[in-house]
């Protein structure tokens, strides 16, 4: 017997079906896919704390320098070698003195949902940052960084590691905030749905945080530094405020 072909209308509508199909399940697909990126971003940002624990335990509780490229001793080098300006990046994390303890492997360095590279003349690397209070870049004297660990009082709520995407082009420097004024400094990279950010602690851990206030997503979206607070928002400026690392009046600080 002749078997028969779909008809127009038959065809129109097992495309509207599998188009209905492929629209209930990319929302899933992309939830596991971000999922699965924040779980290979924390594992890097355990492992970087771990190594950042590691020196200061080979060097009589002083800290790794938090810059990049200003002494020898800081946790990464400036962009150093030959090839493309991204391996001369790969390159100076070779060379920065975090780097044996943590593996060996450059790729702990980036987050997985860091998707600068796609973006035209693009040269960033690396999505961490280490605070600056951390034995970091100091700002305007509005703070006074820590040196050694045991100047960091509650190690628990204090984080080293921050995603930045520093609008230069590569993240330089240290990650700061402006404790006296209680402003914002540099931006903060989102790249864990649209208002998720990994941070990395003294005491070894890592998590990814939820932000809440719009200029909060707004200065990471736009990469704008010392970016405006509303009056009625802050509780992320609070956050990031009461968690920065510094010397503490109120903490056990040694000399």
């Amino acid at each position: 017997m002749k078997r028969r072909g779909l008809t127009l209308i038959e065809l129109l509508v097992v495309v509207a079906i599998v188009c209905l199909l492929m629209g209930l399940s990319l929302p899933a697909l992309v939830r596991v896919r971000n999922q699965a990126q924040g779980a290979v971003c924390v594992q890097n940002l355990k492992t970087l704390s771990l190594a950042w624990l590691l020196y200061k335990d080979d060097n009589d509780d002083r800290l790794v320098g938090g810059q990049v490229g200003k002494t020898s001793y800081d946790w990464v080098q400036g962009p150093a070698g030959a090839g493309t300006f991204v391996e001369c990046k790969k390159e100076g994390i070779r060379q920065g003195a975090l780097f044996r303890y943590a593996g060996s492997d450059v790729d702990v360095y980036r987050c997985p949902a860091d998707q600068r590279k796609l973006v035209p003349g693009q040269i960033a690397f690396r999505s961490y940052s280490i605070a600056g209070g951390a034995n970091g870049e100091l700002w305007q004297n509005t703070f006074d960084p820590v040196e050694k660990y045991s100047q960091i009082h509650q190690p628990a709520t204090k984080y080293i590691f921050v995603e930045e995407s520093d609008p230069r082009g590569w993240n330089k420097g240290s990650w700061v905030i402006d404790p006296l004024n209680k402003t914002w400094v540099d931006p903060l990279a989102i790249w864990h749905s649209r208002a998720r950010s990994s941070l990395a602690f003294a005491d070894g851990h890592a998590e990814i945080h939820p932000w809440v206030d719009n200029s909060t997503i707004e200065m990471s979206r736009e990469q704008q530094f010392l970016h405006p607070v509303p009056k009625d928002e802050g509780t992320d400026l609070h956050y990031m405020l009461s968690g920065f690392p510094q010397r503490m009046t109120d903490g056990p600080v040694t000399p």
